[in-house]
């Protein structure tokens, strides 16, 4: 009899022991999920990070790891899908074409006994920050143009980032007076439709094509009739609102007396129209009316202006009406 309890006994514990080894089998692999942690990425963005299986207990199996919650427009990838802990993926994740928003998403092992252990972490999609336009120049940011003759705008170009092409969204400050010499300031100024800004100004220069007359000359006039010569100094100014024109501040040493003269480049001649003024001289005051001709050459770095001309005026005096042939050379 007391064999028998003790036979009983000991197929009671080897019963136990049978029905513990099958549990610890069917509960299998105990583990965790390290590394998926939450993140923000913005639009557009990408990033590439460590997920680790750790093995907690268990006997080893080998796992599969599966991603569940994957909003559209995002793509995650991993570098392995199946591991025997302790192993680590890379897990790249891309938000390409996602709408913005918070997303919950799952990582996920299961191991084929059963055991299935998830990790959840939240994907922040946010906006990428708005990127000012760029307004780009056709043409020069200097352009030069002669006093009169037309100026066609070459215009400007503007792209941006999230709008594309822009350009018709310029608008443009400042214009171009094509008849008075200066500098003209033109800027084209565009906004984005997140109210960023960019501009660039292009400067207009209009120039007279006698702008090197303006300035001191040394003159000489001479009267052939007489063979009398005077040396003086002047000055010359190009015109500021027609083109090769020019001013001559009192010719011929003729006080108040400051003509204009034009220049023709297609023949090379000077024109003094007939002017008259009411000047000063040595001799008298009273109207003397000046016409005449004249060249510009160059030697080098020197100008010279020649102009051959007649001073008409009433010699009070004589009692009559003069008209005194001279020639004044200006040299600079």
């Amino acid at each position: 009899m007391k064999n028998i309890k003790s036979l009983t006994g000991f197929l009671v514990v080897l019963a136990l022991i049978i029905s513990s080894c099958k549990k610890e089998d069917q509960i299998g692999m105990d583990f965790k999920i390290n590394g998926a942690k939450d993140l923000t990425l913005l639009k557009n963005d990408s990033i590439i990070r460590d997920i680790t299986f750790l093995y907690l207990g268990g006997s080893r199996e080998e796992l599969t790891i599966t991603c569940t919650g994957i909003p559209n427009g995002v793509t995650i990838n991993f570098s392995s899908y199946a591991g025997t802990p302790d192993f680590t993926v890379k897990q790249t994740i891309k938000t390409s074409n996602a709408a913005i928003g918070v997303y919950p998403i799952n990582v996920t092992g299961s191991t084929p006994l059963g055991k299935v252990f998830s990790r959840t972490f939240y994907l922040t999609v946010a906006a990428s920050p708005n990127i000012s336009p760029t307004v780009s120049l056709f043409g020069n940011y200097t352009i030069d143009i002669t006093l009169n003759q037309p100026f066609i705008d070459p215009g400007a170009t503007a792209q941006d980032p999230e709008d594309g092409n822009i350009t018709s969204q310029i608008v443009t400050y400042g214009s171009v007076n094509i008849d008075s010499t200066g500098n003209y300031p033109i800027s084209y100024v565009v906004y984005d439709s997140g109210g960023l800004k960019d501009s660039v100004t292009r400067i207009v220069r209009v120039f007279s094509s006698l702008n090197y007359v303006s300035g001191q000359w040394t003159c000489k006039t001479i009267t052939p009739s007489t063979n009398d010569t005077t040396n003086w100094i002047t000055t010359l100014q190009a015109s500021a609102t027609v083109d090769n024109r020019f001013l001559i501040f009192k010719i011929g040493d003729n006080f108040l007396a400051n003509p204009i003269v034009d220049y023709y480049p297609s023949s090379g001649i000077l024109t003094l129209a007939s002017q008259t003024f009411y000047c000063q001289t040595a001799v008298d005051t009273s109207n003397h009316t000046f016409v005449g001709t004249g060249t510009i050459t160059s030697q080098g770095q020197q100008k010279t202006i020649t102009i051959d001309y007649t001073d008409s005026y009433f010699d009070a005096l004589q009692g009559n009406n003069v008209s005194i042939p001279r020639r004044d050379i200006y040299f600079k």
